[in-house]
């Protein structure tokens, strides 16, 4: 039986992610290993969440914050640099959740904070206060367990990236379930992430015995990269969003312009645009230029779209489409 623990300094997402991954397509039979990491200003979804249902993407990366997808399920997180996330990886025959979860009530408690595991897979404070979620998946290889510790998150952010668009939304997927948060520096002013961090290695220690250390630098290599560039992508992070349907509307100098439309993918699958504007061909003619591409409108070639349009015509598109493109 071999006992690994492993700790990152980088703070972007899709990098955690990806080493996670590798970490995962590494574990040989009898192995655990126990990985700590955090990151800046991210929102992070669960593997079939819709992204433009669960957060205001877009405000989140126009002001330098991340949008992460993990391959597990539950809800959306925000986290920042208050917050200290940790995995548990390891072959079926060693995986145990009850020991795993007393590695993170073992460190609470050398700050004097008791806690238990909800049925939802929260873990909370006695006062139930929820300060680490936790969700889960597993192959043939590896089952995988990983949360979150609230030490010291700006919680205020978590209303203004967190809050669903206020646009008309149906949508398939998994909804986000909100609960009363706290910080575990709320319980006890003297907690940081890293003691957190030290008292999970030593619990960690106390509970499966010796470990080896792994060096981080050994994740810079092209398995990781592969495997970042994935979980940075648009068609990760958006293209894996469950179908829904949205509509949303804008009052331009030329007329007032409503949009409904059904997403596959964040793909515009169907289209129809409703205007009193005074041309009466232009919304068919948009309706032609936006189907099939992007909601986000990045793939959207004015200029390659064959719409027979006048100059004018192509000018109303173009705001359209660039006031679309904020809607994702």
């Amino acid at each position: 039986m071999n006992n690994y623990f492993v700790q990152t300094y980088t703070w972007n997402p899709w990098r955690n992610l990806a080493v996670e991954k590798y970490l995962a397509d590494k574990i040989e039979k009898g192995d655990v290993v126990f990985y700590l990491w955090q990151n800046e200003h991210t929102v992070v979804i669960g593997r079939n969440q819709n992204a433009i249902r669960e957060c205001k993407a877009q405000l989140l990366e126009e002001e330098g914050g991340y949008l992460a997808r993990r391959t597990t399920g539950g809800g959306a997180v925000y986290h920042d640099l208050g917050n200290l996330n940790f995995t548990f990886l390891a072959s079926p025959e060693r995986y145990d959740l009850e020991k795993q979860l007393k590695v993170i009530q073992i460190a609470c408690r050398k700050f004097g904070v008791e806690t238990h595991f909800s049925g939802r897979n929260d873990i909370i404070t006695e006062e139930g206060f929820k300060f680490s979620g936790n969700a889960f998946s597993k192959n043939s290889r590896c089952n995988i367990q990983h949360g979150t510790l609230m030490v010291n998150v700006d919680v205020s952010q978590l209303g203004r990236y967190l809050t669903p668009s206020k646009e008309k939304m149906k949508a398939k997927g998994v909804k986000s379930v909100q609960s009363r948060v706290c910080n575990l520096k709320d319980l006890n002013p003297e907690i940081t992430t890293d003691q957190m961090r030290q008292a999970l290695k030593e619990s960690f220690f106390e509970l499966y015995g010796d470990f080896s250390e792994l060096d981080p630098a050994a994740f810079e290599n092209p398995e990781v990269q592969e495997t970042y560039d994935l979980y940075s992508s648009w068609d990760w992070k958006f293209g894996k969003s469950p179908e829904c349907e949205t509509s949303c509307s804008k009052r331009f100098d030329w007329g007032e312009v409503e949009v409904w439309l059904r997403l596959k993918n964040m793909y515009i699958e169907e289209i129809k645009v409703y205007s009193d504007m005074l041309d009466v061909e232009l919304p068919a003619k948009m309706e032609q230029i936006f189907r099939g591409k992007r909601f986000d409108m990045a793939d959207l070639s004015l200029e390659e779209s064959g719409a027979d349009c006048t100059p004018e015509q192509l000018e109303k598109v173009r705001e359209t489409a660039e006031w679309l493109s904020h809607c994702a």
